[in-house]
């Protein structure tokens, strides 16, 4: 859906470089928490908060690698303690992926960092307009989630409990409509 600029693209750039400046900063944090290399945080937040015992190739589209890469990730991470593959239940030619209790702590610890991270980035708000930035925020996840795939690959670094997954979460709402 294009729509027509009717501003002076102030708005769109200031967010488009808050967007930048907390990606890196989620990114950096979750990478320097569990030394797992790009890729890794999400793999393992995901596989602890929704994906368990999912296949290479769910784990590969809702973090946005090839089969290939998805494969490579995952001989790291198993290399590392964090996960093990078993076979699958419905698929006698899949493996499904379980974290170990060392991927469950990483998984603690790479949301920590993630959340540490956040305080500082809304540290500059106060209380009463960090609500009103939940609620903006609720709106554009709302209109960026089209579908389940989608939705998936955005909650990829996700804290399922601070976001009221399923009934309060808003890319989970949705998809569900």
């Amino acid at each position: 859906m294009c729509m027509r600029h009717t501003s002076d693209g102030r708005v769109e750039n200031l967010l488009a470089a808050c967007s930048l400046a907390v990606a890196e900063r989620v990114i950096n944090a979750t990478e320097d928490s569990a030394s797992l290399g790009a890729g890794g945080p999400a793999a393992i937040v995901a596989l602890h908060t929704f994906l368990g015992g999912a296949t290479i190739d769910s784990l590969a589209g809702v973090i946005g690698l090839s089969h290939a890469g998805a494969v490579r990730l995952v001989d790291r991470l198993e290399a590392a303690g964090m996960l093990e593959r078993r076979p699958s239940a419905s698929d006698a030619r899949a493996v499904s992926l379980k974290l170990t209790r060392r991927g469950r702590s990483t998984a603690g610890r790479i949301l920590a960092a993630r959340r540490d991270a956040m305080t500082d980035v809304l540290a500059p708000l106060p209380t009463g307009r960090r609500a009103e930035l939940a609620g903006l925020l609720e709106r554009l996840l709302v209109g960026l989630t089209p579908d389940h795939p989608t939705g998936q690959h955005i909650c990829r670094l996700c804290d399922v409990d601070a976001c009221g997954h399923p009934d309060r979460c808003p890319v989970t709402l949705a998809v569900a409509h």
